[in-house]
């Protein structure tokens, strides 16, 4: 299902929107999808909300960082999360954490 909010910003947004779609081949939905899934992963963004937290957690992101098709498909189906294999090379030693 895609969810299609209304969004209401000063001309300030529309115009930086309006520049950035010009300089890239991202469409406006794209740019909205991206800026929202970088959002959720910053500090910045966080630190922010937290000063408007109420006695409710905040949510975790329902995607990782390297999940690009996220923002960029208008819908995106998530994957299975397969565990993330981190491999460590040293002096002839391999190790597999994961």
């Amino acid at each position: 299902m895609t969810y299609r909010p209304t969004v209401r910003y000063p001309s300030i947004y529309q115009d930086y929107v309006n520049e950035v779609y010009n300089a890239t081949s991202l469409d406006r939905n794209q740019i909205f999808r991206l800026a929202l899934f970088i959002a959720a992963h910053s500090k910045e963004y966080n630190d922010i909300l937290k000063k408007y937290q109420v006695d409710v957690p905040f949510p975790c992101p329902g995607w990782r960082i390297d999940e690009e098709k996220c923002w960029q498909e208008q819908s995106y189906i998530k994957k299975e999360d397969t565990p993330q294999v981190k491999i460590i090379e040293q002096g002839g030693i391999k190790l597999v954490i994961g």
